[in-house]
């Protein structure tokens, strides 16, 4: 048997999807990945639009309002994560590596590359009943998870996608606040369902309380990328297979659109 190189960890090849590939005793077929994709889009509202240019986010609110007419290719992305290597952070294809950059995410989604980075603070146990208070509306609870685990995309949808042209400063405000958690929530999935995860709610904050800046003052597009790497990352040590097919968690516009 050829010698492993030395970029190449033992541990995290012992345990990549590829061994799957090379074992030919396994019985259970290789499945397709699961995709968090959006059912459906969250139309943007004008009065939403110089607090997303502000922060740079517009364009990719743009791409996830087009999200219904944008079709994922599950069985593409799986062929990707087969080819994905943890130890280099780069496809490993037979013309040789390829990865994405910040220049690709400022390409495709252009999303800030520069400015301070999105790292969550502690999360305060306190957060349900704070997102309750600014929305002026009480968060359901699912009794499968206690606490809960994130605020549902369905939930803020149903509830402030439709905002009054006549709609004053507080109620837009709310309105903003919900879209920016629905819209992180697409940027950022996870495998706890459509949910967006409690860190996030900081940064919506944030946006809708503080002056607008001249300048994003976020790197949103550094923190999607980490994000891209991380569930790629994940899914190639996949090897695992339960009655469902494991879970992709990456923005899956941008890494389809950047293949």
């Amino acid at each position: 048997m050829a010698e492993m190189p030395h970029l190449l960890h033992g541990y995290h090849d012992n345990h990549h999807r590829c061994q799957l590939f090379l074992n030919p005793n396994h019985e259970n077929p290789l499945q397709t990945f699961r995709l968090r994709t959006v059912k459906t889009p969250w139309s943007i509202h004008n009065r939403f639009l110089e607090h997303l240019e502000a922060y740079g986010l517009l364009h990719f609110a743009n791409l996830a309002a087009r999200s219904g007419s944008f079709t994922a290719d599950p069985s593409f992305l799986t062929s990707l994560i087969d080819r994905w290597r943890p130890e280099t952070h780069t496809f490993h294809f037979r013309y040789g590596e390829l990865a994405p950059t910040l220049k690709d995410v400022s390409m495709i989604t252009a999303l800030p590359i520069r400015g301070v980075p999105v790292v969550p603070p502690r999360v305060s146990p306190t957060w349900p009943t704070d997102v309750s208070g600014r929305l002026r509306l009480e968060m359901p609870i699912s009794d499968r998870s206690s606490p809960p685990r994130g605020v549902p995309l369905r939930w803020l949808r149903t509830n402030f996608e439709i905002l009054s042209t006549y709609a004053d400063l507080e109620t837009t405000k709310r309105h903003v606040f919900a879209y920016l958690l629905w819209l992180f929530g697409v940027m950022f999935p996870n495998s706890h369902g459509e949910l967006v995860l409690p860190g996030l709610i900081f940064f919506a904050a944030k946006i809708v309380d503080e002056p607008l800046p001249q300048n994003p003052p976020y790197s949103f597009g550094s923190a999607m990328l980490f994000h891209t790497y991380r569930g790629l990352c994940d899914a190639s040590q996949k090897t695992s297979f339960t009655s469902k097919a494991p879970l992709l968690c990456v923005s899956y516009e941008f890494l389809q659109l950047w293949s």
